[in-house]
């Protein structure tokens, strides 16, 4: 059987980041995990930042089609669909044994500079689900989606870094059950006689 191009095991190799650790991961681990020469590194990314780079942008893709896909197939008013967000975010926690929190929160934090290229990556990321939020609380009639939308991504990523420090998954779960109340609170508020 053929090998898969290098570029593309360097790319499997890179959950290597995602499950170790970024600075924890040195380059010749990442080569020796993908079985390719560190020409082919620089060849096809340049650097190992711009490594990290491409495996987040793919896991942002991916993020963003399944939450689309899961969150349709779920829900088909605003506020189930907000709910079925937290769904998701519960399933990936319960599944994935090596579930280490988000991706995006991790690399932040690692490059600890909020100018480095992977902060401004997982910038994007947390503001593409900010959008998300907003625009079905907007939907929803919530009277202040951007605050609301704000909330629920706090608790979202709450729930992210809770879930992984605690190795516990039910964590998630609780965050589905403030979101609604979060939610029920927004859309009450909305509706009350003035």
């Amino acid at each position: 059987m053929k090998k898969p191009p290098p570029r593309d095991r360097l790319m499997k190799a890179a959950h290597l980041f995602y499950n170790e650790g970024i600075r924890a991961v040195g380059i010749n681990r990442v080569l020796d995990e993908a079985d390719t020469s560190i020409m082919s590194l620089y060849r096809n990314f340049g650097s190992k930042d711009a490594l990290v780079e491409a495996y987040l942008e793919r896991r942002n893709q991916r993020v963003q089609e399944k939450l689309d896909r899961e969150v349709a197939r779920r829900a088909t008013t605003p506020r189930d669909r907000i709910l079925a967000t937290y769904d998701v975010l519960a399933e990936v926690v319960f599944v994935d044994e090596l579930y280490r929190g988000c991706a995006f929160i991790n690399a932040s934090v690692e490059m600890a500079s909020p100018d480095h290229p992977l902060t401004q990556l997982a910038i994007r990321h947390k503001d593409a689900m900010l959008g998300r939020f907003a625009r079905e609380a907007r939907e929803a009639g919530a009277p202040d989606p951007e605050t609301l939308a704000t909330q629920l991504l706090l608790l979202m990523d709450g729930a992210f870094v809770a879930s992984d420090m605690r190795r516990d998954p039910s964590i998630a779960l609780q965050a589905r059950t403030a979101a609604s109340v979060l939610l029920d609170a927004a859309l009450s508020s909305a509706v009350a006689p003035r």
